[in-house]
């Protein structure tokens, strides 16, 4: 495309400027200041869920593999070491030992959640934390067997 003096629109001879350039930067850098923290809590929120669910599988897992081999098997939580184990009951061993995500931590009525041959789970509620306060319950329930996840504010 031309303009009417007959030369085209791009002039390859006009180079940006240092304070252009600059300003470009600038610009980015104050709108990764300001979406940097919602990107942070919106990946802390994330890990918190996937967690969550994770741990909710493992508990269901548990209770399944309990009924199969018909022996109790303990869910264990060691809040202080940022750790948790399962192990069945009358063995050494444990079955495996998992460490908590950085920023998460676990806090549960129990210390140990028994599952039962016979379908059964100890009662208890497990409280999820994330890194920015938030919480996800997860409750057992009981006689029932079943593994319920319940979001908090």
């Amino acid at each position: 495309m031309t303009s009417a003096t007959g030369k085209g629109l791009w002039r390859p001879w006009r180079a940006i400027t240092l304070i252009e350039l600059a300003l470009v930067i600038l610009v980015i850098g104050i709108l990764i200041g300001i979406t940097l923290p919602s990107f942070r809590k919106t990946f802390n929120q994330l890990q918190l869920n996937s967690f969550s669910r994770e741990f909710q599988v493992l508990m269901q897992y548990l209770r399944q593999r309990s009924i199969v081999e018909g022996k109790i098997i303990y869910l264990n939580i060691d809040s202080e070491n940022r750790q948790y184990w399962t192990k069945i009951r009358d063995m050494e061993n444990r079955l495996k030992t998992y460490r908590l995500p950085e920023g998460v931590t676990l806090s549960s009525e129990q210390k140990q959640v028994a599952f039962y041959p016979d379908g059964n789970i100890d009662k208890t509620t497990i409280i999820i934390s994330g890194p920015d306060n938030n919480n996800i319950t997860l409750t057992t329930k009981g006689v029932f067997g079943g593994v319920k996840l319940q979001a908090q504010e």
